[in-house]
């Protein structure tokens, strides 16, 4: 199988658009935005993320990116992913209107196929620079690396501190530029569907943190099967989730990236951030999972799933990731004045670590395990082992109450 049939799975005719009709499309934006004529059109690049099809557009000095989501064909084209659209369009309004974060400008977007490619889209400006991920390992130089690292965690404490002055009252999806409750609408997210298609499922608006995760949680589960690994996971999850900050009852949210992850933060040669991009399916979120928490990529020895340190080169060990977490910990707490939510940076990790074990089947047994393994300090083999043995109720009492004891210190960051 192609390249291009492996894509076309998931986007279907997308991939076929013509590169005639994306030039029609963006040489009229160009007319109705610029007021220029917009000749000598060409599509310079086609980008296939997880989500959306990313065409890039150059109209004589004018460079543009055409986005088209991976529901605007089949069953993918519903109501709710309308109104996904229109949501993200609001958030980047909000965000460009209310502080000077570098993010795309949205210059014109389509709900419908009723348009020059047939498909919905949201077209929004060039933003140079280059994605950290093809970044962060790139230099061999041990000392220009590290300058180039501490420069991007500075920039990006000091683009994501400004998202401390929106606050909402539930957890929900932005639907206009008036930051208020009022204003949000249902929580957004992408699903795959049973003929293979992506959709968007909508849930909430919600009052309180545990209202979304219990009506989120292992939507991906596969299969019903319970074992005895089922089981430790829930003994596991049983005695950490009431004390962890995710269980917090409060009734204030922030607004932060859907998915601020390398990938999604552009910087220039030295570091500075130039933009962050990919903003669908925003949503605000409780303070621990929101604009303070670490970028993801320092965070991925706590997802142990994901993370493929010692085995590939491309990944920092878990003494690199904390040393960068507590240089980014410092810098949001400079950019905050020790305002906002700095106190929450701190052990975003582990909160977020706990977020992804509620809500991801596929995720949680490793990350059960790291916490065991972090509770008692002992190696990753070990702590399997002593996963199995609570699953087949072979785990000593007072082994299993020193445990629980030491997970609770593990998770407990109760915030005054």
């Amino acid at each position: 199988m192609s390249y291009i049939d492996s894509e076309r799975e998931v986007f279907g005719p997308l991939v076929d658009i013509p590169e005639e009709s994306l030039v029609l499309l963006a040489s009229d934006i160009c007319k109705r935005v610029f007021n220029a004529q917009g000749t000598n059109g060409k599509r310079v690049a086609q980008i296939f993320g997880s989500y959306n099809v990313v065409n890039i557009m150059q109209l004589d000095d004018v460079k543009l990116v055409i986005r088209i989501p991976a529901c605007g064909w089949g069953s993918g084209k519903t109501e709710a992913a309308a109104r996904a659209l229109e949501s993200q369009v609001a958030t980047m309004h909000l965000i460009a209107q209310k502080t000077s974060i570098p993010i795309p400008q949205v210059y014109d977007f389509d709900t419908t196929d009723d348009n020059a490619i047939g498909a919905p889209y949201i077209c929004m400006s060039f933003i140079p620079g280059t994605p950290v991920s093809q970044v962060w390992f790139r230099d061999t130089d041990i000392m220009r690396r590290e300058e180039l690292r501490l420069n991007i965690l500075r920039s990006l404490a000091g683009a994501m501190a400004q998202l401390s002055q929106f606050t909402f009252d539930k957890m929900g999806s932005i639907s206009s530029v008036d930051p208020s409750s009022a204003s949000l609408s249902p929580c957004y997210a992408w699903y795959e569907g049973d003929d293979g298609t992506m959709q968007v499922v909508t849930s909430g608006p919600f009052d309180s943190t545990i209202a979304y995760l219990d009506a989120n949680r292992d939507k991906n589960n596969e299969g019903n099967e319970y074992n005895e690994w089922d089981k430790a996971e829930q003994k596991i999850m049983d005695v950490i989730t009431p004390f962890s900050v995710i269980n917090d009852e409060s009734c204030h949210f922030v607004l932060c990236h859907p998915d601020l992850d390398s990938q999604n933060v552009m910087v220039d040669d030295r570091g500075n951030v130039t933009g962050l991009i990919d903003w669908d399916m925003t949503m605000t979120m409780p303070h621990c999972q929101g604009y303070a928490a670490y970028p993801s990529w320092i965070m991925r020895d706590w997802d142990p799933i994901v993370y493929d340190w010692p085995y590939e080169d491309t990944e920092d060990s878990p003494e690199t990731l904390q040393r960068y977490r507590s240089y980014y910990n410092d810098q949001i707490i400079r950019a905050l004045g020790w305002k906002g939510d700095w106190k929450f940076t701190e052990h975003s990790h582990i909160a977020q670590a706990v977020w992804i074990a509620t809500l991801s089947k596929r995720n949680r047994l490793e990350i059960c395990r790291k916490l065991v393994q972090v509770a008692l300090d002992t190696g990753e083999d070990n702590a399997l082992d002593i996963l199995y043995d609570i699953g087949t109720d072979y785990y000593a009492e007072e082994d299993w109450d020193e445990l629980k004891t030491k997970l609770r210190q593990v998770v407990s960051q109760r915030l005054n």
